[in-house]
């Protein structure tokens, strides 16, 4: 969601449009009506391993000097203390090839470097325009080149200069929201970013072989639906569906994200029923089985939604996520940025608060959902989702987790209000003792067998012990 500036149509979406009103996100329901979803088995990998944190650009400065350092160092240390290995940055084309030609590879290779030194795996997002690729009158770097081969070769510069160190790759960030990042049109041009794409996965899995090469995230709901744009997109370059060989997707539906994971209310769509469609639309496509990343997840803390709020709803989302089958979720993004108080609150996802200059040996404070992540990937990190239990009618979920012939679950009532009572009471079949851990990290020794837990809106980890 990076910048992004929000629709005045979809912030009325959000405040308070009746459920019978008409249809906001731009075009009639046609496109996803034609897409049946196609669900996944849930993802084999451990939760630690499939976490990740979308940064952007203030998180992880690459610039020189002695403030640049110590941010870097704090987000290096704010990492491996919540549990995090999977990172997202951007690689900016502007930025690596300042002029046509003529590669800088300096700032990056540091980064790249020190985030191998810390055992950070990178996910590298290929964005964006470049003004000496455009005769666009007043473009600046989120207009797209007039020629894609311009950056297919830039593409192709990067991944055979990081071959060996980074695997991961994505094309652009949310190409259908173009009024922000892919201008100037409004809602993008499927069919022209699905050549640019088509290009580049090729570039970039020629100069490395073991690539992963994503198409680029969309918003799931914008003017045009994210999985409308994506269908578009692979109908108008029929080779693209042979040349990806991962998906990226975004989850949010209305901005500002207000609703749960779970959520039906008005234009939201459960993050489940999300992944299933753009897994039934790559089946469409004949794109494959290939791995699909959720390459920004998150809430920010906002008059509508508290602190508590944001944390249990990025850990019902990560938790949906690997239910889903999603082989990456990454939380965007650490810190503050310096307005968190601002409309559009662009500021306000961090997990930890805004902190002006690192230089001065002082750190921000963690926010709840730091807490929050921290307290998931230390009671599970090591356990892979494997089911939900509960009755797929009511709002309690509890999800079944395996480690090895270890089982552990999370349980937690999928409301929307935040000051929703206890739900249903759900009877976990526990074998031995167990600790139940809360996301603010408390925890408590149960030794009663089968567990009965009252479900909240907090999720509770319980593992044997």
């Amino acid at each position: 969601m990076r910048r992004l500036f929000a629709l005045v149509l979809l912030v009325a979406c959000s405040k308070g449009a009746s459920s019978g009103a008409p249809d906001a996100s731009g075009g009639d329901d046609a496109g996803d009506a034609a897409i049946p979803e196609l669900p996944r088995a849930p993802s084999p990998r451990p939760l630690r391993d499939l976490v990740g944190l979308a940064t952007n650009p203030g998180d992880f400065p690459i610039d020189d000097g002695a403030a640049a350092a110590a941010h870097r160092a704090f987000t290096y240390k704010k990492l491996r203390e919540a549990g995090f290995h999977r990172i997202r940055r951007d690689f900016l084309w502007s930025v690596l090839e300042p002029a046509r030609g003529t590669f800088d590879f300096t700032r990056y290779d540091r980064m790249v470097d020190e985030a191998r030194a810390a055992g950070i795996d990178l996910l590298a997002d290929l964005l964006y325009g470049n003004v000496w690729a455009t005769k666009a009158s007043g473009a600046d770097e989120y207009y797209p080149p007039d020629d894609p081969a311009d950056f297919a070769r830039f593409a192709s510069a990067v991944a055979a200069h990081y071959a060996g160190k980074i695997r991961d790759y994505e094309i652009w960030n949310e190409p259908n929201n173009g009024f922000r990042f892919w201008k100037p049109t409004l809602n993008g041009e499927p069919d022209r970013f699905g050549a640019l794409a088509l290009g580049t996965a090729n570039a970039v899995r020629a100069a490395d072989a073991n690539a992963r090469v994503a198409y680029g995230g969309t918003v799931y709901i914008t003017l045009v639906r994210g999985p409308d744009f994506v269908a578009r997109s692979f109908a108008a370059n029929p080779g693209l569906s042979g040349a990806i060989n991962a998906f990226a997707m975004h989850a949010y539906s209305i901005y500002p994200p207000e609703r749960g994971p779970e959520s039906t209310y008005q234009y939201e769509i459960p993050l489940v029923d999300k992944v299933a469609t753009m897994s039934g639309l790559l089946a469409q496509a004949s794109v494959g089985d290939v791995p699909i990343w959720i390459t920004e997840i998150g809430w920010p803390t906002t008059k509508y939604t508290s602190e508590a709020q944001q944390a249990r709803l990025t850990v019902r989302a990560l938790v949906l996520a690997a239910l889903a089958g999603a082989d990456g979720a990454f939380v965007y993004t650490m810190g503050d940025g310096p307005h968190p108080e601002a409309d559009p609150p662009e500021d306000a996802f961090g997990l930890v608060a805004y902190h002006a200059d690192f230089s001065d040996g002082m750190e921000p404070r963690d926010k709840a959902a730091f807490v929050a992540i921290k307290a998931m990937l230390g009671a599970v990190g090591d356990y892979a989702v494997s089911a939900r239990l509960a009755p797929k009618d009511g709002d309690a979920y509890v999800i079944e987790m395996k480690k090895g012939a270890s089982t552990a679950w999370v349980a937690w009532r999928g409301a929307d209000d935040p000051n929703a009572g206890p739900g249903a009471t759900v009877t976990l079949p526990t074998t031995g003792p167990t600790r139940v851990v809360a996301i603010d990290g408390t925890s408590r020794d149960e030794t009663a067998t089968p567990l009965s837990i009252a479900v909240t809106v907090d999720p509770v980890f319980v593992v044997p012990r």
